[in-house]
């Protein structure tokens, strides 16, 4: 790090961060910081050109700001710190008018900077008020000197003292004017882009807040109307044997479709509410998937396919059974949509390293996969699977924020004309003595056990 980042670094935290507090009173510190470097200064030039008293004044100024800027930045007193700086500094210019030659010094200087501080740091309701007073005091001190010379004292013993006197005042008020306005400018940006930030967040919580009152209104009102509709031909008309089934086979794939969609809007609706909060524990991935994936079965033999699962035995983690059932079975429910009738879906488990990695694999429908990490968002397009399956994305949102919060990573990868394989990862607990891998195959009709 340069030295001047470390300054800036150092200068920031004097000022204080703009996540908590205001611009105004970031400027009123950094205005509080700069004279007191001006004071410092100011000191001992006045020793030089012969104001003694005006030095002692500056020396109880320099207390005096940095009073104000610890009441400030410290105890949070921000507005009454404005007030005493503003009222203080009125009333020590006012002195230093008669102490160092009037009009014929720099204190008229000293008046537009204490003017361009208030136009900086003044609430906007005080603002014409603080303008108002700066002015009249400055003119009501130019007639006192026009009627009464000989109340202000002119205090140059040398011509070159007055010289130095006003060349130092000029160059101080410039630096601190300057300064200032760079502070707003400065913070004029760090504020818009804060805003469009903000902006950006927003337009992201409006596009998930109607892509999920589009969900509810649409996507999950017709599959409701189709359960409805087979009801009524249930109940209604005589049907043989062959169509009752296949109407009771579409009921129950309606009934299944709803009621996965219905938990996905359910637990998204509650972390955007609520957060994600869980509890973590010891969780045997074998344990914990082998069993679970077998709901698949039915599901994958009304489309003739075969699934194949592979789960190693080492696997343990610190982890969630709960979010990591629903990040599975949200995989393995998308992959069983969008393979085509007749294909393959393999689900394995492997340690490598420190790490368990699951990996969800389909053999497609056939065609080229291309798919961007937008699928993760809320405001990807919906997608129609090979038996006419509604997909609306939003289990590939559960499935991302839940592996981020388990502390894990997901990802995919396209093949050409061999459909999609899903990883998601997490951190491995332990690792125990080898053990041969349970092996799960649905050959359309069964599941097999091999070891």
């Amino acid at each position: 790090m340069t030295i001047f980042n470390k300054i800036t670094n150092v200068w920031c935290r004097l000022v204080g961060s703009e996540q908590y507090l205001p611009l105004t009173t970031r400027i009123f510190h950094s205005i509080c910081l700069i004279c007191i470097i001006a004071l410092v200064y100011n000191i001992p030039l006045n020793f030089f050109v012969g104001l003694p008293i005006v030095a002692i004044i500056s020396a109880g100024s320099l207390l005096l700001v940095t009073a104000v800027y610890l009441a400030s930045r410290i105890k949070g007193y921000t507005g009454p710190a404005v007030f005493i700086f503003c009222s203080t500094s009125l009333l020590l210019f006012t002195a230093n008018y008669f102490l160092n030659s009037g009009i014929d010094g720099p204190t008229d200087l000293f008046f537009v900077l204490v003017m361009v501080i208030m136009v900086a740091v003044v609430p906007v309701k005080r603002y014409w008020i603080a303008v108002t007073c700066n002015i009249l005091i400055l003119l009501t001190l130019h007639y006192i000197q026009y009627q009464h010379g000989l109340w202000v004292s002119f205090t140059y013993i040398r011509k070159l003292d007055r010289y130095i006197d006003f060349s130092s005042a000029y160059i101080t008020v410039v630096a601190v004017i300057l300064f200032t306005f760079y502070v707003i400018r400065r913070n004029y940006e760090i504020e818009k882009k804060l805003t469009e930030e903000k902006t950006a967040e927003m337009k992201v919580l409006n596009d998930e807040n109607n892509k999920l009152l589009s969900i509810i209104s649409h996507d999950l009102r017709a599959p409701l109307s189709n359960i409805q509709n087979y009801l009524e031909l249930l109940s209604q008309i005589d049907l043989n044997t062959a169509e009752r089934a296949e109407i009771e086979d579409q009921l129950l794939l309606s009934t299944r479709g709803t009621l996965d969609l219905l938990n996905n809007v359910l637990s998204w609706s509650k972390n955007q509410m609520d957060g994600i909060k869980f509890n973590r524990k010891i969780v045997d991935v074998s344990e914990l998937l082998s069993s679970h994936l077998l709901i698949f079965q039915p599901i994958a033999q009304r489309k003739r396919i075969t699934l194949q699962v592979e789960i190693d035995p080492l696997s343990k983690i610190y982890s969630n059974g709960d979010m990591v059932q629903l990040i599975i079975r949200n995989l393995v429910n998308n992959a069983i949509k969008f393979t085509a009738h007749g294909g393959k879906i393999t689900v394995t488990s492997s340690t490598l390293g420190n790490s368990c990695l699951i990996t969800v694999k389909d053999s497609g429908n056939g065609l080229p996969a291309k798919l961007s990490d937008q699928i993760f968002n809320l405001n990807a397009e919906s997608t129609i699977g090979t038996g006419n399956e509604k997909g609306v994305g939003l289990g590939l949102v559960l499935c991302k924020q839940f592996t981020e919060a388990l502390g894990g990573r997901i990802w995919f990868n396209c093949h050409a004309n061999t459909g999609m394989s899903f990883f998601v990862e997490f951190p491995l607990l332990q690792q125990e003595s080898p053990k041969p891998k349970v092996s799960l195959t649905n050959n359309n009709n069964s599941f097999v056990t091999h070891e």
